[in-house]
Order: structure tokens, then C-alpha cells, then sequence
């Protein structure tokens, strides 16, 4: 009797579960969160200015993460649009290291190449792809483009491309890669600011010196280049565009029409060496002149830069050639300055020096080049006509090609106590008179023996001050 109640309620039982399975499968998408990791989404069409994810989660308090969501929020970053100007060649060596850094900061970016193309789920633009079809597919110019376009058809590595062919590609791609920005940009952006994979920028330097200008004005500033009569921006150090800049440029080239303005600067481009100088010249046609801004922005490494009264108390921007250990050693330091110092205060070359610089030269490197270059003795058996005769000068002098302690002595007797470092190799020492830090040697040709008179540095230092002001140059203090 049990028993056959038991299967008469069963199958029952059976029934509503199986309904109660049905209904729960037809109904789930009234139920789970749209945001749900299990539910289904359609591709997101990618937006023309990509944006930085300002809703990511917070790593755990055992992870650091550097600055967290202080580099979005900075007054002023939702203005301005960060344009990386790279090649299809090295992008997987250097572009990495910017998501990592910088672009995790800046609100809006893009990036330009001379292949179109996805960075994991990042659009890459093709820069050249404006240009017109005859300069394209006959100029000598774009041979690497033309190589470029079949290694992408037939899935090969674009990094077995690498050469100097890229050069001459590359000052195609400003004028149309900028007009592409304009037209793209937000109309909340008010500065554009043009960089390479090899720069390194200081997001909150660059904020605060933005914060001394007004982007109504036509500023077009950067590292004051000059060639042929032109002084321009140079390309790797950065270039700054206001919006007013902006609008002055597009109105020159849509009074003229479209066509007929880019046909004019690309046969300007053909026979011109550099892009950078190019739109300098579209620029000045716009009445735009260049703004000097170095060494706020400037080419050179924390290895090759000369930390004197030029720079020493003017706040650290860019730096180019930069490799993408450098850009992340430069970005840690942001990160700690900004703990301890907040986001209104900038950071020096001064703090460069103090941080990078200081404590490693206070002894003899080997198989180092610390860039000596104010003062060449050179030993006589190989010395050339450039070269000065030593058999006239000082027994120190001449003993310092000899020996490293002899090289050594000649910057510390030196008569106007303006050595504060040196270099040796076997018949050369090389005197210095301001302080660069330098690089190993160790894999090339010639090797180095480098050292500092410590006694001297400190007084260099002495001298150059505690920066009570700011040189922000044209800017406010």
C-alpha cells in the first residue's frame, strides 16, 4: 500500500519540478543582472576616442596599485586627448608598457600606426591610410606601408619588418592623424597632446602645466627644433595643441577645400626630411607659431640629461628614446611622488636627480660612459688633427691619458674647478663639466672607466638651490 503511494506522488512531483526547470530557463533574462559574467552581450562598437575603464576594481591592500583612480580624476584630464603616434613594427615591444601605465591615467586616448589593426580589443589607426592613392602605391616612401598591407594578408610577423624604412614613413602620418583627432575629439577636450611609443609623459605634470594655460588660445608649444628657417615641435620630446589651435588649423584647410589642401602638403611632405616640421609650417600658415616649452618637454633620458640651472627647478614632462623599462621606473615614481606629495604638487628634475641620480655616483663605474665631452685629452700616438696636443700641456694633463687615477687627478686639479666628472679608456680621459649620469658600455666596442668628484656635485647642487619657485617658464609659478 505504501509503495504504490509512493509512486502515485511521484510522478507528480516529477511534473512540477520539470515546469518549475522550464519556466526558470524561458524566464532567466527577467532574473540575472545585465551586467552578469554569465549573460550574453553583443560586441560593443568601439567608440572613435577610446577611454580609459574607470570602473575597474580595486586590487586587494597586497597588491599595489599605482595612484588607483587619483590619475582619472585630476582636474583637467577629462580635457585632454592623448595621441600615440607609433608603427605597426614595434607596437608589440613598446605598446604594452603604456597600458600599463599612462593610458590606465588618461580618460581619452588613440592610437595611431601605419597599419590598421586591434591591440587585443584596442583599435589601432592606420595614419597613412589618408594620404592618396598615388603617393600610396608609387611614392618610395611607402615601400614598408605596401609590405606592411601584404604581411597583414598572409598573417606573417610585422616585427621582422624593423628597419630604417619606417623613418620615411613616419612624417606622413602627422597632418592626417591630427585632423582625424579633431574631428573625433569630444567636444569637452580642449588640449591635444602628440607622443611616441618611446616617450615617457608625467601625467600629473603635464596636467598641472595644461592648468597654466588657456586652450582658447592658439598654443601650439614643445622642444623648439629648428631646420631650413623653421622652428618647430619636435615629434618624439611631445607636441601640444590647444582646441583653439585646432580650430584655426581645419578652418585654414576647409577655406581652401579638403582636397585640394592635402594634395598642396603632400607634395610639401614628399620632398620634406621630418613631419614634425611640416606642421610646423601648416601651423604658421594657420597663424599658429611654435610656443618654446623646453625642458618641459625635451628628447633627452635621465642617463643623458644634463641636470644644470636650464632644468634643475622646471617640472620633468616627457623624455624620449626611452625604453619600456625606463617608462615604468619613470611612472613608479609618479606613483610614490603622488602618495607623498598629492596631485598639485609638481615633480623637478631636481627630484629626478634626488631619486634616479644621486646615490650612484658617488663612486668609480666600469665599463660605464658617463657622456664627459667639455674637455678631450687624447693621448699623442692616436690622436687626430681635431685632437689637442697635449705634449704642450701640464705633466697632470698629459699623465691623465695614462691611467684612471691619473685621469681621475686632472679633474680634481683642475685649475677653474669646473670638473665634476670624467672618463678613461687606454690613452683618452675625458673632462666634464656638468653632471650626467650615463650608460653601461660594457656590449660596445670602447670601454669606459667613469667617475664624479662627489665634493663637487654636492657643491653643484649646493648652488642650484632648494627650488622655493617653480620654473614653469612662459607659464604661471
Amino acid at each position: 500500500m505504501n509503495a504504490s503511494c509512493n509512486r502515485a506522488l511521484t510522478l507528480p512531483r516529477l511534473t512540477l519540478a520539470f515546469l518549475i526547470i522550464l519556466a526558470v530557463y524561458l524566464f532567466r533574462d527577467s532574473w540575472i543582472p545585465a551586467d552578469s559574467p554569465y549573460s550574453i552581450h553583443a560586441p560593443v562598437p568601439q567608440p572613435d576616442v577610446q577611454q580609459s575603464d574607470t570602473t575597474a576594481e580595486k586590487t586587494s591592500d597586497s597588491v599595489k596599485k599605482p595612484q588607483d583612480d587619483d590619475c582619472r580624476s585630476m582636474p583637467g584630464a577629462d580635457n585632454v586627448l592623448i595621441l600615440l603616434k607609433t608603427g605597426a613594427t614595434e607596437i608589440y615591444e613598446k605598446l604594452p608598457t603604456h597600458f600599463m601605465t599612462l593610458f590606465k591615467c588618461a580618460p581619452h586616448y588613440m592610437i595611431f600606426s601605419d597599419l590598421a589593426q586591434d591591440y587585443a580589443d584596442f583599435p589601432i589607426r592606420d595614419a597613412i591610410a589618408p594620404v592618396s592613392k598615388q603617393f600610396r602605391e608609387q611614392h618610395e616612401d611607402f615601400t614598408l606601408y605596401r609590405k606592411l598591407q601584404q604581411y597583414q594578408r598572409e598573417g606573417q610577423d610585422t616585427s621582422k619588418l624593423k628597419g630604417g624604412e619606417g623613418w620615411n614613413l613616419d612624417k606622413w602620418k602627422f597632418l592626417p592623424l591630427l585632423f582625424e583627432a579633431f574631428e573625433s575629439a569630444p567636444p569637452n577636450i580642449d588640449w591635444f597632446f602628440m607622443m611616441e611609443a618611446d616617450t615617457s609623459v608625467s601625467w600629473t605634470n603635464l596636467l598641472q602645466w595644461l592648468n597654466t594655460m588657456d586652450a582658447s588660445d592658439p598654443i601650439y608649444a614643445g622642444s623648439q627644433n629648428v631646420i631650413g628657417g623653421t622652428e618647430f615641435a619636435h615629434g618624439g620630446s611631445g607636441v601640444l595643441l590647444s582646441r583653439q589651435a585646432a580650430k584655426q588649423l581645419q578652418e585654414t584647410r576647409e577655406q581652401e577645400g579638403k582636397e585640394k589642401y592635402n594634395k598642396r602638403w603632400e607634395e610639401t611632405t614628399s620632398s620634406s626630411c621630418c613631419g614634425d616640421e611640416v606642421l610646423a609650417r601648416a601651423l604658421l600658415e594657420a597663424d599658429v607659431p611654435m610656443k618654446p616649452a623646453w625642458p618641459l618637454i625635451q628628447g633627452e633620458t635621465v642617463a643623458t640629461v644634463d641636470f644644470t640651472k636650464n632644468h634643475w627647478c622646471t617640472p620633468a614632462i616627457t623624455w624620449h628614446h626611452v625604453t619600456p623599462l625606463e617608462i615604468d621606473a619613470l611612472w613608479q615614481f609618479q606613483a610614490d611622488w603622488t602618495e607623498d606629495h598629492g596631485w598639485d604638487t609638481p615633480y623637478l628634475f631636481r627630484d629626478i636627480f634626488d631619486h634616479f641620480i644621486d646615490s650612484h655616483i658617488t663612486f668609480n663605474r666600469h665599463a660605464w660612459n658617463n657622456l664627459s665631452q667639455d674637455r678631450k685629452l687624447v693621448a699623442r700616438s692616436i690622436a687626430s688633427d681635431d685632437d689637442i696636443d697635449i705634449s704642450r700641456l701640464s705633466q697632470l694633463e698629459q699623465k691623465a691619458v695614462e691611467s684612471e687615477s691619473g685621469c681621475e687627478a686632472a679633474c680634481a686639479r683642475d685649475l677653474h674647478r669646473k670638473c665634476v666628472q670624467w672618463m678613461f679608456s687606454p690613452g683618452r680621459c675625458y673632462l666634464g663639466q656638468v653632471v650626467r649620469f650615463g650608460k653601461t658600455d660594457e656590449r660596445e666596442g670602447e670601454s669606459w672607466i667613469s667617475g664624479w668628484n662627489s665634493q663637487r656635485v654636492a657643491k653643484h647642487k649646493a648652488q642650484l638651490g632648494t627650488c622655493k619657485k617653480v620654473d614653469w617658464k612662459d607659464g604661471e609659478s
